[in-house]
């Protein structure tokens, strides 16, 4: 018979179910190379980019000397950060080190650390077609780290200090963010650069498909827009920040409709609709997607009537709150932009009611959401929600990272996306506007509204 809590190295037992834990990753399976290339590149300094980083090679199309320079560069550097990164998932505790998402994001770097390994110095466009092929992989095979991640830490909270979270969090995103944009600088610029040296890539890497930016940031093929005149790679020169933050306000509006079936009226004042900036998009993007969401939210449903007490059994849509209300039911969510040379400040005011004192403190911590936690199947198998949720290891759950008790999970979600309830928006955002010497601030009022500030530094 199973005993509660009966534990041994390789999976832990629990009433009614068996959960598996992996076993992580060894850098000793390596080849004697590569084991060796990564202890030289694992104490490498950790360099954070700069948007001169970006432009200084030049506007593309490049010459082959700049574009083999760049290649040489992005090589070492994305060695260099992968191995940080194994390194430091090497270092986790037993317990989080055999948690199937973490080390499943274990063994993606160390996979991507000997793919990388095996491209020799780039000396010819050949090279650079097999850093490209091997770039390309890497970037694709990564997409999903952010959301697998948090499911790794939700399920291994109880066995982490707060601290000891956030800290590893916060370096394991500014890296993966400098992994990024050092992988789609290159083959944007690669893109733009190839056809004007008389080189026919075989490279299926710059032939890539873009995909919706929004659930993880950078998630666009780059390559694809990299020709336009006034791009730099995956840097826009003329990015105009009223109408990509209007893509987003129109997203999350039908978002909001799609969710609670009704969505505030949005209005965007300040700096004109032919004022540009030089910018990466998709970080704007980002974070603007994820305030909107908040304040969407916050106003529907600081301004929507409780639903009076009926049989919970039966659901009927007449019955929800706003059913019944339009948008101009609403206060309307106003955003103002601000320029200025180097310089891009936005502000997103909501009357949703603000924050409750008690909860500011949180508010930029990974996991804490106001959403209200799900049922946790691992604590009760009999619960009828287990099969409805997956549980905390199930696959049924995307990103569970709820802020409730540990093990519940919370989410507001469609089929159009997720409204709220993973828990890493606003951290996440916080980090991708201070990663270019930026901020995200806000200020709440409560009882009324809140105000949020971003400040990204632009060329």
């Amino acid at each position: 018979m199973l005993k509660l809590g009966r534990r041994t190295p390789n999976l832990i037992v629990k009433t009614g179910r068996i959960r598996q834990f992996a076993t992580p990753p060894s850098p000793s399976s390596l080849s004697p190379k590569v084991q060796s290339l990564l202890a030289e590149y694992s104490h490498s300094p950790t360099r954070a980019l700069s948007l001169a980083d970006l432009t200084k090679y030049g506007n593309p199309p490049l010459s082959k000397q700049n574009l083999l320079e760049s290649a040489e560069s992005t090589r070492k550097e994305l060695l260099a950060g992968l191995a940080r990164r194994v390194t430091a998932h090497g270092s986790l505790p037993f317990l989080p080190a055999t948690n199937p998402s973490l080390a499943s994001i274990h063994q993606l770097y160390l996979s991507a650390f000997t793919s990388l390994a095996s491209v020799p110095e780039i000396k010819s466009l050949e090279d650079n077609d097999k850093l490209c092929d091997a770039v390309a992989h890497m970037v694709e095979e990564h997409r999903d780290n952010i959301p697998i991640l948090a499911k790794g830490f939700q399920e291994t909270r109880r066995y982490l200090p707060d601290s000891v979270v956030t800290s590893f969090l916060d370096r394991a995103i500014r890296n993966r963010i400098t992994l990024r944009l050092l992988a789609e600088q290159h083959l944007s610029l690669s893109a733009a650069s190839l056809p004007n040296l008389n080189h026919n890539s075989l490279s299926a890497s710059l032939q890539r498909t873009p995909k919706d930016p929004r659930i993880e940031p950078s998630a666009r093929a780059a390559a694809l827009s990299s020709l336009a005149p006034t791009r730099v790679g995956i840097l826009d020169l003329e990015l105009s920040p009223r109408d990509l933050i209007a893509t987003c306000a129109d997203y999350v509006s039908e978002l909001c409709e799609a969710t609670y079936g009704v969505a505030p009226r949005y209005t965007i004042t300040g700096s004109g609709a032919d004022t540009t900036v030089g910018g990466i998009g998709v970080h704007l993007e980002y974070v603007m997607t994820e305030l909107l969401k908040n304040a969407f939210r916050a106003t529907v449903e600081c301004h929507t009537p409780k639903a009076e007490e009926k049989d919970p059994s039966v659901f009927r849509f007449e019955d929800l709150p706003s059913a019944h209300m339009r948008r101009e039911d609403f206060p309307d969510v106003a955003i103002t932009l601000a320029t200025s040379p180097g310089v891009l400040t936005i502000r997103i005011r909501d009357r949703g009611g603000g924050i409750k004192p008690e909860n500011l403190p949180s508010v930029f911590s990974y996991a804490f959401t106001t959403v209200p936690p799900m049922p946790d199947p691992d604590m009760d198998p009999d619960s009828p929600s287990y099969e409805l949720y997956g549980g905390s290891g199930g696959a049924g759950y995307y990103g569970g990272v709820g802020g409730g008790p540990p093990g519940g999970e919370s989410t507001l979600k469609t089929g159009l996306g997720t409204l709220a309830g993973l828990g890493f928006g606003l951290p996440l955002s916080r980090i991708y506007a201070s990663y270019f010497g930026g901020s995200l601030d806000l200020v709440s009022m409560y009882g009324w509204g809140t105000d949020t500030y971003t400040v990204l530094r632009t060329v």
